[in-house]
């Protein structure tokens, strides 16, 4: 009715009334804000998006739900970030940041909160502090000064991204002061891109630390090979050390067993360089179309939560304690600290450790590497030491 007889109003009323009608329209909307039951499932469908697009139709229905929350309940789609998959968090990030730009969004004070409380999720304080360096740039800061050991990733990253800008902007004026900061960042760091580059400052300013020591990189290891691999077929073959391990939780370093080409025995390889890289190709003569193992012992006081992480260039398994971690059938694709993570748990006492890592027949130059680079951490990535040096039983 509005819209037929509107072209005969004066023109500043025909602005008035449309200027009223769109807040009735906003407030309305606003006012139909999704029951609890409704939030819930709304959240969990979102979740549930999975691979290939499934889930999508349930999650964008979800997702015009949930973008009617007022901003006061942002902090609940936050929540919902924990233990998500990746997709899934990208769902729930876009949607939070566009219930935030709703009129009176989350003020500084109410994300400054959900941030210093570390049992929130970890995945949705990260997306908090973004929130927060956008409309409050003093408080983000110093925050960050606070954060160097925060248990959000995210964060923690955040946090060693300003102290190393930090160092930067001071390294010529006091180099102990700059040495100081920098072995705190080291402490600090959990990213392998970040780590690396707080080490090469500190061994510019006559640090002498080392890769491995950084990374706390297991070195001392037994190893055993070469057993068959032509044509890829020792991946998938439990060769006797693997079918011994799987069944008692460890080795036999006085057994010998039928190789590619003869009897093989363990024996003592230690990672050469500053990097921790133990070389297979050295210790087996450059053999191609072949499969070694590396076993490893570690001590830890009391049973704790950690994460193997592997480099290999090669086809690789990882056990801890007679259980498979990983498998990755991939040959030359790129190497990299911490390539494969797993979560694992440590038990109090001894822990044994068994890889398997293959090597194909390629001639090419690049394909020539037969090595890999193996540490164990705690859930955020920190480096640990074993409390007696491994030795094969």
């Amino acid at each position: 009715m509005f819209s037929r007889y509107s072209r005969l109003l004066p023109s500043h009323f025909r602005w008035a009334i449309a200027g009223f009608l769109w807040m009735m329209s906003v407030s309305s909307s606003f006012a139909q804000v999704p029951q609890d039951r409704v939030v819930d499932g709304a959240l969990a469908s979102v979740r549930s998006i999975g691979a290939e697009g499934r889930g999508f139709a349930e999650a964008q229905a979800a997702a015009k739900t949930l973008r009617q929350l007022p901003p006061t309940e942002v902090f609940r789609v936050l929540e919902a970030m924990r233990d998500a998959d990746p997709v899934a968090q990208n769902w729930l990030r876009g949607i939070a940041s566009d219930i935030a730009r709703h009129a009176n969004g989350p003020d500084s004070d109410a994300l400054t909160g959900y941030i210093n409380n570390r049992e929130n999720s970890p995945e949705g304080r990260s997306v908090a502090m973004s929130m927060l360096e956008s409309i409050d740039s003093e408080s983000y800061e110093k925050l960050l000064t606070q954060s160097l050991d925060d248990p959000s990733l995210l964060i923690r990253e955040m946090a060693v991204a300003k102290q190393l800008a930090t160092v930067e902007a001071s390294s010529n004026e006091n180099p102990e002061q700059t040495k100081e900061l920098l072995r705190q960042t080291l402490q600090a760091a959990r990213h392998p891109t970040q780590l690396a580059t707080v080490l090469k400052k500190l061994n510019d300013l006559g640090e002498s630390i080392t890769t491995s020591q950084a990374f706390a990189m297991i070195e001392n290891w037994q190893t055993i090979g070469p057993f068959d691999n032509v044509d890829g077929v020792g991946f998938d073959a439990a060769y006797a050390p693997e079918s011994h391990f799987i069944a008692t939780s460890s080795i036999d370093a006085d057994a010998s067993y039928e190789g590619k080409h003869a009897s093989v025995q363990w024996q003592t390889v230690k990672a050469v360089g500053t990097e921790g890289k133990v070389d297979l190709a050295a210790a087996y003569d450059k053999e191609k179309g072949a499969v070694a193992y590396a076993y490893a012992e570690f001590e830890v006081a009391e049973a704790m939560d950690a994460q193997a992480r592997l480099g290999c260039i090669c086809a690789n398994k990882v056990w801890l304690n007679g259980k498979l971690l990983t498998a990755n059938e991939v040959y030359h694709a790129g190497s990299m600290i911490d390539q494969y993570t797993s979560d694992c748990r440590l038990a109090a006492g001894t822990n044994r450790i068994l890889l398997k890592i293959c090597q194909n027949e390629q001639t090419q130059s690049w394909a020539q590497d037969w090595e890999f680079q193996f540490r164990l951490t705690d859930p955020t990535g920190k480096g640990l030491t074993s409390t007696t040096t491994a030795q094969s039983k």
